[in-house]
């Protein structure tokens, strides 16, 4: 089995073959794949339908949005946890995060405008500031009232908010590309399953054939390279670094020649280089809203060309939309109690040890396994 296997960190699982075979060869030596095929297999048990989130796996800063997005009249309202939220900038120019729903009539606020840094419900003109106070009501007595608003930051062009009810820390991880990298795009979907598929690429030589992975050869073997104690690698034989920074980033460096090739054994040895940010926020059980920024440490002259931002969105979007019918089908699969993490394999290192690391989050370990 696999180096992840052996670590022990999956429970095993009986096979259909025999562990001890009734008979043994005295002279010729038996293979590694007869060997592998006689040993418990390991696994994963996610199936079944999506259990409610673990108070737990909310208590981390969660970035929900690019800032160039949220001018000081605009709102971008999201879904965090399965709970409505509504994200406008204050009087002082601040981010601020308030539950989408009206106090008076639970009507959603993000229908209404902004006016001189509150967000106005449009049903009665009830105005609300990034600390979820009512300061004005129209056409009746002023009243204390006030909805729940989250802590709310702003770093490095990233709205962040804290869903969970734990103290937040005062510092934030920086997501920001590595030095000589210019930011190209930033482009904001909503997908399905997302995160466990972002660290397979082990599936792009037959998923992304019309996109990124076009002339990519199938190799023999693919593995994911990493520290026993890591959440970060390189892919083999493919010149790419990923790393999944908790609680639900995934950053990946590719050394390319030219679009849709790769170049070298790994990224050192390529001069030019895509980094690739995936932020997967979850916003219900069954949907994740993804927040993607682009960098390239070549070809400056293209953030500058007009319209180039919906081309990267095309692209962007092209690639996920090749993705997106195999993960509903597996979601639909998972859900009626398909295992979709059933025989890990060398490639599946990384997607494992995100899942071992989210189980004990949620299970509320003190000690949480791969941390830094």
């Amino acid at each position: 089995m696999e180096a992840l296997v052996n670590d022990g960190l999956l429970p095993e699982r009986s096979t259909e073959e025999s562990d001890s075979p009734s008979s043994s060869p005295s002279t010729s030596t038996v293979s590694r794949d007869t060997v592998k095929s006689q040993q418990p297999r390991r696994t994963l048990n996610v199936s079944g339908p999506v259990q409610e989130y673990s108070p737990h796996l909310k208590n981390f800063w969660y970035p929900v949005a690019f800032s160039a997005d949220i001018k000081d009249d605009t709102m971008i309202p999201i879904d965090c946890f399965e709970e409505p939220w509504v994200i406008f900038r204050g009087k002082d120019g601040k981010p601020g995060c308030v539950r989408n729903s009206c106090a008076h009539r639970a009507c959603p606020l993000h229908l209404g405008s902004v006016k001189e840094g509150r967000i106005q419900c449009p049903y009665h003109g009830w105005e609300y500031s990034t600390d979820g106070k009512c300061e004005k009501m129209p056409s009746t007595k002023i009243l204390n009232v006030k909805i729940k608003s989250l802590p709310c930051f702003e770093q490095e062009g990233m709205i962040w908010i804290w869903p969970g009810n734990d103290p937040p820390p005062a510092t934030l991880p920086s997501l920001l590309p590595p030095s000589g990298f210019q930011i190209h795009a930033e482009i904001v979907v909503e997908h399905g399953l997302l995160l466990d598929n972002l660290m397979d690429l082990a599936h792009a030589p037959f998923v992304h054939t019309s996109t990124f992975a076009k002339g990519w050869s199938v190799p023999s073997f693919v593995n994911f390279l990493t520290r026993a104690s890591g959440l970060q690698g390189h892919w083999d034989p493919y010149p790419i670094d990923m790393e999944f920074r908790p609680p639900c980033m995934v950053l990946s460096t590719s050394g390319i020649s030219k679009p849709g090739k790769l170049e070298g054994q790994s990224t050192k040895e390529c001069s030019t280089h895509l980094h690739q940010l995936h932020v997967c926020l979850p916003a219900s059980r069954q949907k994740t809203r993804l927040l993607y920024r682009m960098s390239l440490d070549f070809a400056p002259i293209l953030k500058h060309i007009p319209f180039m931002k919906y081309v990267w969105r095309h692209f962007s979007e092209q690639v996920l939309n090749e993705d997106l019918r195999l993960v509903i089908g597996q979601q639909d699969r998972m859900l009626n109690g398909a295992n979709i993490w059933n025989l890990p394999v060398s490639y599946d290192t990384l997607g494992v040890r995100y899942r071992i690391w989210r189980d004990a989050v949620e299970s509320g370990a003190k000690q949480l396994p791969f941390s830094k």
